[in-house]
């Protein structure tokens, strides 16, 4: 519910405990390190170069990707595998090893199925070209020109042809037909030297496209060689490829059990990267190593026990963020608001000093999830695959965050679907409180309770940062009035009592009075009255939560169609049943979808633009502590 508090610290330590010292850390985890102003200090600065590592990194991502075209497993056991363990003194063995000639191996199949695969492809596309030629029986070879005359092979329509046999029947021009289509006919045409132009000219007017064959054609048919002898020996290697391809398939399986070899070293790699990197915040003299960083307060016992073996050689200096610093942020909720700090860091994280609006704002999250998407059916199935992939897949990180949150919003799902929506499109009348298709205008109403009660909240929160930071005019005048003002205008529409018109002008008072800063009492006066056009804002962010009844009411139609079109499929004689059943699952996955999607959206809209807006100041920086990162495997 708040922000955790941090501090600095300086931690000066004996040169030669630094490879020690820096894994220590990188294990520990907890400590954000920055780069000290290291020229005034008087202290040099190393550098570790990262490129050679950088390099290997990139040829190992490479190549597990490439491995992954193998991988045997099905969907079910990738979303459920479990991520190899490595502990420290595997990391320390793979560091050692030399994992280059299992890398140039996967870079040397990839070369090899890559031309294999481009040269089959070619031979493809030859022997399709030739197909067209193939009753053609003449050596490849002879088919050229002589001395006195221009022989051409090529392709033309069958009208054009027509036409071109009619303009030529009187000259000399010899044509034979090697094959023919429904359109196109391709010719084998002999004409002299000496009418080489005129003809070319006439042949170009009947759009002739000429053929040639390629140097491998004519290799393939040597001297005598036709047509057909070239298509059999260029199907004869193509067959030969294939098999090569075969070959390299298998060794491709075989080399894809040394995947998870491979993720271990990628992930050794990327943290000795990640080490080389952090050692250029290091400041360094002959004997000594110094670095300061950021740490949370009650991480520093950890961090103390951490360093204890070594604590004659090492000092650690502590203390509070100064006014000028922008120390990062680290959000601290108990267990059951940590998965809602996803919403919060999806809008920003809050500055320093301020206040954190996770727990806030998960109650009206938990709420408006539930309602827009208003179906039992749906929250429990949602629920039940976030918690199986949670028992048995054990995600950690932000995914495992991520999935809790889909549990929590599922069962809130089952809970509100069940009072206001149904179960797969079939409502159960005796557990409803309020049908939203029956009674829309009841439904409505609740929601804009709803973002009433929200928006009056965040007010509240204003207010009472304000009289924390010791503005009280402002918090208890102004938002104080606004808190008084809003609900008094509301009792009085409903109930017509004097006293909550009072009440309201009351605290439209302390906003005249109050909510300008200047010391003119005329300025003070108009500005103030101008503040109170602010009640438009605040109406117009209470209706945005009408959102709630069009989601809501939606999710509801659209299983009630998908019943309808169930029904309807079973008067289908015979397969009516599977009809059905194929429009049963696929229509309430989808409405599944497209609902869950929009209440998530919506329902984070409502907490950043009307919620957050009356509160929540932005833009702190994320805690990054030094520690080992995981791409593939797991360190323990």
């Amino acid at each position: 519910m708040s922000v955790a508090p941090v501090q600095k610290v300086h931690i000066v330590a004996h040169s030669g405990l630094k490879k020690e010292f820096i894994n220590s850390l990188q294990e520990e985890g907890i400590l954000q390190i920055e780069k000290a102003d290291f020229e005034t200090l008087g202290l040099s600065t190393p550098f570790a170069d990262v490129t050679a590592i950088e390099h290997q990194l990139h040829r190992l991502s490479h190549a597990l990707s490439y491995l992954t075209q193998w991988e045997e497993k099905g969907l079910t056991e990738k979303l459920f595998a479990q991520k190899p363990l490595v502990s420290p003194r595997e990391r320390e063995e793979i560091l050692r090893q030399d994992f280059t000639p299992l890398v140039e191996r996967v870079e040397q199949l990839e070369k090899e199925k890559n031309d294999t695969d481009s040269h089959i492809r070619f031979l493809e596309k030859e022997v399709e070209f030739l197909k067209s030629l193939q009753d053609l029986k003449l050596p490849i070879k002879s088919v050229a020109d002589t001395e006195t005359t221009e022989v051409e092979i090529g392709v033309m329509s069958q009208v054009a042809f027509k036409e071109l046999s009619e303009e030529t029947k009187d000259e000399a021009l010899w044509s034979h037909v090697i094959s023919q289509g429904k359109r196109n006919v391709h010719l084998l045409l002999v004409y002299p030297k000496s009418q080489t132009d005129h003809f070319r000219q006439i042949l170009k007017d009947k759009n002739f496209n000429y053929l040639y064959f390629t140097d491998v054609m004519l290799e393939k048919a040597g001297d005598r060689g036709n047509v057909a002898d070239v298509i059999r020996g260029l199907s004869e290697e193509k067959t030969q490829k294939e098999k090569r391809l075969e070959s390299l398939e298998k060794t491709g399986k075989e080399l894809a059990r040394s995947r998870i070899h491979l993720m271990r070293v990628h992930d050794v790699l990327l943290n000795e990267r990640e080490k080389r990197l952090n050692s250029r915040n290091f400041g360094e003299t002959f004997k000594t190593i110094f670095l300061e960083g950021w740490i949370k307060n009650g991480d520093i016992p950890r961090l103390e026990a951490k360093l204890m073996p070594c604590s004659e050689l090492i000092q650690c200096y502590f203390r509070p963020p100064l006014p000028e610093e922008d120390p990062p942020i680290i959000l601290e909720n108990p267990r059951i608001g940590k998965p809602f700090e996803i919403i919060t860091k999806l809008y920003g994280l809050p500055q320093h000093g301020t206040l954190d609006p996770t727990l806030y704002l998960a109650p009206f999250f938990f709420l408006f999830v539930g309602l827009t998407v208003s179906e039992a059916g749906y929250g429990l199935l949602v629920a039940l695959s976030s918690f199986l992939v949670l028992k048995y897949a054990k995600p950690r990180g932000g995914v495992r965050q991520f999935l809790t949150l889909m549990a929590i919003l599922g069962v809130a799902t089952i809970i509100l679907g069940t009072l206001v929506g149904g179960w797969f499109g079939f409502p159960i009348r005796k557990l409803m409180i309020l049908d939203p298709l029956k009674d829309p205008v009841s439904f409505l109403i609740l929601s804009l309770a709803l973002g009433f009660i929200q928006v009056w909240f965040g007010t509240f929160i204003n207010m009472i940062s304000g009289i924390r930071n010791k503005d009280y005019l402002q918090a208890l005048f102004v938002q104080g009035g606004w808190l008084v003002l809003l609900p008094s205008l509301v009792l009085y529409a409903l109930m017509k009592q004097s006293v909550w018109g009072i009440l309201a002008l009351a605290g439209a008072a302390g906003i005249v009075f109050f909510a300008a800063p200047s010391r003119n009492p005329l300025a003070r006066f108009f500005g103030g009255l101008y503040s109170l056009y602010d009640i438009s804002r605040y109406l117009a962010d209470i209706l945005s939560y009408s959102r709630l009844l069009a989601l809501g009411l939606a999710t509801s139609v659209i299983a009630m169609v998908v019943n309808t079109l169930c029904q309807t499929a079973l008067d289908i004689p015979w397969v009516g049943w599977l009809f059905a059943a194929l429009i049963f699952v696929g229509g309430h996955l989808f409405n599944l979808g497209i609902s869950f999607l929009g209440g998530f959206v919506h329902s984070m809209r409502l907490q950043f633009v009307e919620f957050f807006s009356k509160f929540f100041k932005s833009g702190g920086k994320p805690f990054k502590p030094f520690e080992l990162e995981s791409k593939y495997v797991e360190f323990i």
